[in-house]
């Protein structure tokens, strides 16, 4: 199934019910998560993206995208990325295109597992506030690409 990645951004802060019945939204699956969090999920592992509601009204407030996905032999991003976002990217690349990152965390080992660097930047132009966080790889290659209402953005 493809995903319409643009869509998806442009309908941060909406709900889950207006995402199904404008048809953004085709999964079968509902947004699921543990009793008593204020977040539910619904991870769409095949199309590679990953969504974050607010449990109260189910409101869309994060889409992550998996540029990368290591369990997953010979994987390539399977929908369109919104312009300029590219299937691969390097850091260097992401620093050409957006500028330098607002904020930014330097790789770390946290209970003997390796991240690389972690940035922000804002996103422009959209109806409401939105933040852009890319995660690396060790080689400064981007695994992931997540779009945060910035009201909800924790950093």
């Amino acid at each position: 199934m493809t995903v319409n990645i643009e869509s998806l951004i442009r309908n941060l802060g909406n709900s889950y019910k207006d995402l199904i019945d404008s048809g953004i939204i085709t999964y079968k699956s509902e947004p699921k998560g543990a009793a008593g969090s204020p977040t539910i999920s619904l991870d769409m592992a095949k199309e590679g993206v990953f969504l974050a509601f607010r449990r109260e009204g189910r409101i869309l407030k994060e889409i992550t995208l998996s540029i990368q996905n290591d369990s997953v032999k010979n994987w390539v991003f399977p929908n369109e990325l919104p312009t300029p976002l590219q299937k691969s990217m390097s850091r260097r690349w992401v620093h050409d295109v957006f500028g330098e990152p607002e904020g930014s965390a330097p790789p770390r080992v946290v209970m003997k597992r390796a991240f690389g660097w972690v940035e922000k930047f804002t996103v422009e132009d959209f109806h409401v506030p939105i933040t852009m966080q890319i995660d690396y790889d060790l080689n400064e290659t981007v695994k992931e690409v997540a779009f945060i209402l910035t009201s909800e953005m924790r950093w």
